[in-house]
């Protein structure tokens, strides 16, 4: 009997579902009125936040390195990319009452893998002392046709 072998986006996806299920079990329980939304600063009429805040987390979604209020990646290739998806997650935190030096997950979404290097040496800058736990996925397209979108997950300030 031959076996058919699993198709390339299974892997990504299968680990992305399995990501949502376990940083939601972790999630502490929030009602709907410690919830908050945020408006993502890259760019106006999204349809969806930014950025939220739920009970003590802050949770900023899938974070690109466009230029500001355009459909266009910065010029640079992927460490550029990551560094301005990292300005705008520092942005979103902030706003939202939290900060770089309280995230303790990030979720990095590559379309090559010998990217792997460059986006390290970018995570190192932005995340210098006490790195958060990070997954990075390989996949075949990020929107735009970006090198990298970003999110992470951090504790709410006081």
């Amino acid at each position: 009997m031959t076996r058919t072998p699993l198709r390339s986006v299974g892997a990504p996806l299968c680990a992305a579902a399995m990501l949502a299920v376990a940083t939601t079990a972790a999630a502490p329980a929030a009602s709907a009125a410690d919830i908050a939304a945020y408006p993502s600063p890259s760019m106006e009429g999204l349809p969806y936040s930014g950025a939220v805040r739920a009970g003590g987390v802050v949770y900023v979604g899938g974070v690109l390195g466009n230029v500001r209020g355009k459909k266009e990646l910065v010029p640079g290739g992927v460490e550029a990319e990551a560094r301005q998806a990292f300005a705008y997650v520092k942005e979103m935190l902030e706003t939202a009452g939290s900060a770089l030096d309280r995230t303790v997950k990030c979720v990095v979404l590559l379309s090559d893998i010998d990217d792997f290097p460059k986006m390290n040496a970018v995570y190192t800058e932005v995340f210098p002392k006490a790195p958060p736990t990070r997954s990075t996925i390989i996949v075949p397209e990020i929107p735009l046709g970006a090198a990298i979108e970003v999110e992470c997950n951090a504790l709410a300030g006081d």
